[in-house]
């Protein structure tokens, strides 16, 4: 006979295939929303609760310690997964303080005309500005933003924000105008790079670029409750903030991201919270054979094949504050961003040892996409190489260096950014 139906009770218990994890950014700190949360794509989630005790050592004639106080509260634990686009964009942004534009738009000096002015009379009435050969990639440009401009034959690095585009006031040229006297902020990177003392016009390099990155590290602070429904109940994670974000780029393998997490407490729910829960993402995870964008140091690539990359973004001083009358944390220090890449090659020449010897500084990115050619460039904006090293491993083995990255604010502020590309 045929047999129908299934069989019950024959779980030992909770299966992780069941065990959703969604998260949802919160209005008040510590306070679990109520709204729209957005279900999670991952490969581990250790999220978990952590107290502290004390037993204070009375004396008595019974050799025992005393009863065990409960002194405090936290929530610790890790999110880990593979690299796909949109899917830990929260997180990113958590770690980096700061919101996803939308922008992501490039260029480069691909004329090698094009201008920057610094307090210039002689020019549009003094405006400071960057006046651009290609017009129509200027169009494609926001309004107004944040331009990041590189000239990694110089050294020289600048985020400088833009109030418009004049496609009108210079024929054959699209000017991103700043400001008069917006520059005076870079006059120290002029100098140095270009001999500028005070005022004056000059040529960027041919490799220069031009950039409004989808986000770049800033100051708008984040929390999170973090949600794990288990038999028909939810524990909440709350007043969780984003504390370190590692993605590690690795040859023959796809693109993974670790997201470490702290937060103040952990409630458990008998009902559903939200109103609704977005589901997961549904983008190709990026891998880093087909995926890899390639890497640049300073504006040139490694010669030899890169083995790895590994992004390191924290806060660092981060802390949580506490008092009497709840065990949770009270409030949260985010700290200061903090950014880092650990880069590794096949050994070929001493291009970026002598970068390291000269204490030279600037872009550093790193790109992968997914197979449906969406995907995103990393950015060091001002990193400057630290502890090289050529490690002489075995017989018959190929050398594989190490550059270690320390990234550096540039002048008009900001150390890390991310650009969404596409194919």
């Amino acid at each position: 006979m045929a047999y129908t139906g299934a069989t019950t009770g024959y779980a030992a218990g909770a299966e992780t295939n069941t065990s959703a994890v969604d998260y949802a950014l919160e209005t008040t700190y510590n306070q679990p929303p109520t709204g729209a949360y957005q279900a999670l794509r991952y490969t581990d989630c250790s999220l978990a609760v952590n107290e502290t005790e004390s037993q204070p050592d009375e004396i008595n004639d019974v050799p025992e310690m005393a009863q065990s106080v409960l002194t405090g509260r936290t929530t610790q634990g890790s999110i880990s997964g593979i690299l796909s686009v949109l899917t830990f964009e929260d997180m990113l942004a958590g770690v980096m303080t700061s919101d996803w534009q939308g922008a992501g738009a490039t260029m480069s000096n691909s004329s090698g005309s094009d201008t920057l002015y610094s307090n210039d009379g002689g020019f549009m009435a003094g405006v400071d500005g960057l006046s651009v050969s290609d017009v129509d990639a200027a169009k494609k440009f926001p309004a107004s933003g944040s331009l990041v401009i590189s000239d990694p034959d110089k050294g020289f690095v600048i985020n400088v924000k833009y109030t418009k585009i004049d496609t009108q006031g210079v024929p054959g040229k699209a000017v991103f105008v700043f400001g008069s006297g917006a520059l005076s902020f870079a006059a120290a990177p002029l100098k140095k790079a270009y001999g500028l003392s005070e005022t004056g016009a000059f040529s960027l390099g041919p490799n220069s670029t031009y950039s409004v990155p989808d986000i770049i590290n800033g100051k708008i602070g984040k929390t999170f409750t973090f949600r794990k429904a288990l038999s028909g109940k939810w524990e909440l994670y709350t007043g969780t903030m984003i504390n370190q974000v590692q993605i590690s780029l690795q040859k023959g393998q796809p693109a993974a991201i670790s997201i470490d997490l702290v937060g103040s407490d952990l409630t458990l729910s008998d009902t559903d919270n939200a109103a609704s829960v977005t589901p997961r993402t549904a983008t190709p995870l990026i891998d880093t054979v087909e995926g890899f964008l390639g890497c640049s140091i300073f504006g040139n690539a490694p010669s030899g094949c890169i083995q790895s990359a590994t992004i390191t973004l924290s806060r660092d001083g981060s802390g949580q504050d506490t008092g009497m009358g709840h065990v949770g944390a009270c409030g949260v220090r985010l700290g200061s961003f903090k950014a880092a890449m650990e880069i590794t090659y096949l050994f070929r020449d001493y291009k970026q040892f002598t970068d390291w010897a000269a204490s030279k500084t600037g872009l550093v990115t790193v790109g992968v996409q997914g197979s449906d050619g969406v995907g995103y460039q990393f950015a060091v904006l001002n990193g400057i190489i630290r502890n090289p090293k050529t490690p002489i491993s075995g017989k018959n083995q190929t050398v594989v260096a190490t550059v270690s990255i320390t990234a550096n604010p540039v002048p008009g502020g900001g150390t890390f950014a991310i650009t969404r590309v596409s194919n």
